[in-house]
């Protein structure tokens, strides 16, 4: 058996949907401008990636409460205009998975490991982020239990 990489630990959140807007303008201030609108009607946002994509436009995707997404469809629906994107794609049912802990810029497998592993599962991931001290993977919360149990199968918890 292969040795379990010591974590600080693993947070989940459910109840949550995902959208990506697709195609948006790639240039300074598009994402700001979506995002503040969503802070000033009280949408928290969970999960937030952006990258340009092969046409060179931006694709933004976040995470939301799901007991938001009539108003956050609404408010991106005011938002055509300015933020003037090709397309959205929505995801109901999604869950984030988080692996945190100390110390993670000396253990470069960490998110390796966790894709592995979920992939070992037969687990898509549907977005990923990381950030100084974690990995952040969004999954269809009905795989959610078998994603923890992939991830305690690799990782080490503390006591």
């Amino acid at each position: 058996m292969t040795e379990k990489i010591k974590i600080g630990g693993i947070l989940e959140t459910t109840g949550l949907t995902m959208v990506s807007i697709l195609s948006a303008p790639n240039q300074p201030g598009v994402a700001g401008k979506v995002l503040m609108v969503l802070g000033k009607n009280n949408i928290n946002i969970e999960f937030i990636t952006e990258s340009e994509n092969l046409e060179g436009t931006a694709d933004i995707t976040f995470c939301f409460k799901s007991a938001d997404r009539a108003k956050v469809r609404q408010l991106l629906a005011g938002m055509r205009g300015i933020v003037r994107a090709r397309g959205d794609k929505w995801y109901d049912n999604i869950a984030i998975l988080v692996v945190y802990g100390p110390h993670f810029r000396e253990k470069p497998t960490i998110s390796g490991k966790m894709c592995e592993q979920l992939g070992k599962y037969n687990i898509n991931i549907i977005g990923i982020s990381t950030s100084i001290s974690s990995i952040s993977c969004i999954v269809r919360e009905e795989d959610l239990d078998r994603a923890k149990d992939a991830l305690l199968e690799a990782f080490e918890l503390p006591e």
